[in-house]
């Protein structure tokens, strides 16, 4: 070999091929973003301050999307959150200036855990599941999309969360005639992307993901 002649630098392949694609992956989202929320009506994004969804949350302002309103952020609340979870969307709230819609077991004020104990039970998850989900994510979800009369939900569903999502794509079950269309941004992005993704522009995370959690729900 030549002293003279360039000797492939592979670790600077791989860094600009990752770069390449986090540019083609968020500029994807940003487009399918762009149609949810300028196209539907009340665009609503269910919020659960996980990996994806702090990107998502991320995009949504970069957009001008949570400045203006165009998109609601909703949050349930199933007051079995880690406590970091809450104190979380507080800060995410003043880092990008948005208010998010805040919805829990009906018939209790947002907050207010010895009113959910009272009527339902402190230890409800533990005698039925069952009941415990309807009660305290499954009714306050829907009730929310529907109080804040949405016609396209924007989630963080991705491709490898599971054979059951391994062939989604950025849109789902958006009928023509109306009815609850689907926006997943960031179908095709891998969990490695998120993190890049995350690492690269400084996004706000839950601080859990550093102490190894890789959900808090």
């Amino acid at each position: 070999m030549a002293d003279d002649e360039k000797v492939f630098d592979q670790e600077a392949y791989i860094a600009e091929s990752k770069e390449m694609r986090l540019k083609y992956l968020e500029e994807q989202a940003m487009f399918a973003l762009k149609i949810a929320v300028e196209n539907y009506g009340n665009a609503v994004f269910p919020n659960a301050m996980i990996a994806g969804d702090v990107v998502i949350t991320h995009l949504l302002h970069r957009m001008g999307y949570l400045k203006d309103g165009a998109a609601k952020v909703m949050v349930v609340d199933t007051f079995h959150l880690f406590p970091e979870t809450m104190d979380f969307l507080r800060e995410i709230e003043e880092f990008y200036g948005f208010k998010a819609e805040v919805f829990c077991a009906e018939g209790i004020p947002v907050g207010d855990k010895a009113g959910y104990d009272a009527k339902y039970g402190a230890n409800l998850w533990k005698e039925d599941i069952e009941q415990y989900d309807k009660v305290c994510k499954v009714e306050p979800f829907q009730r929310g999309l529907k109080t804040l009369n949405t016609d396209c939900m924007i989630n963080g569903r991705t491709r490898w969360q599971g054979f059951e999502r391994a062939w989604i794509d950025q849109f789902e079950n958006a009928p023509i005639g109306g009815g609850l269309a689907k926006c997943n941004p960031i179908a095709y992005w891998t969990l490695e992307d998120t993190f890049d993704y995350i690492a690269k522009y400084e996004v706000p995370h839950h601080p859990l993901h550093a102490q190894g959690y890789p959900s808090h729900g």
